[in-house]
């Protein structure tokens, strides 16, 4: 099963702060964790049968990237990200057999570079479906170290997740986008 980084509000978690000092503890409080979150148009995929029909009824499978959540924790050779994010799958009609697959990516970006000036990692994942179960999901999990010189922040660090998406998909969510305004 694969595994996503995603969103994150801050650093956090019972024992960041445990068995330190008041100074320890207000320059632990300065370091913020780096600034995580779903594309939008990527946030989404709707799966149809090879062919050309986009009809309902051609649906395999719909898949949200819906919540997320997480931490990190500065070490001497940088800050470890933990997130984990919720992936909700529908199955269409067109769907043959019990699985959706999905591929997703998380890209870590350093400050000042565009968000494709980043390293990106992709995720495969499967989502299983019980007899009869029209709706399904999966928790994806991921750690993952930046190396940061001692004392430096990742504050201004980016993390983005999405969905690796083909362009008639990317094209679907768009125009999807855009009716929904």
């Amino acid at each position: 099963m694969g595994t996503a980084l995603l969103a994150l509000a801050g650093c956090g978690g019972g024992g960041f702060f445990s068995g330190k000092t008041a100074e320890e503890k207000a320059k632990d409080a300065a370091f913020a964790c780096p600034r995580v979150g779903i594309v939008r148009e990527l946030s989404e995929v709707v799966q149809f049968r090879p062919g050309k029909g986009r009809e309902p009824g051609d649906v395999v499978s719909h898949g949200v990237l819906s919540d997320y959540n997480g931490n990190c924790e500065y070490r001497d050779d940088g800050v470890t990200v933990n997130v984990a994010v919720t992936l909700l799958a529908e199955r269409g009609p067109a769907l043959a057999g019990s699985q959706a697959k999905y591929r997703y990516f998380v890209a870590v970006v350093p400050p000042g570079a565009e968000p494709t000036g980043g390293s990106k990692r992709e995720f495969d994942t499967t989502v299983d479906f019980a007899s009869g179960q029209t709706r399904a999901g999966n928790r994806e999990e991921l750690s993952q170290t930046i190396p940061l010189p001692k004392d430096a922040n990742a504050k201004d660090w980016r993390i983005y997740i999405g969905f690796q998406l083909s362009n008639e998909e990317l094209a679907f969510n768009r125009a999807a986008l855009v009716r929904s305004k």
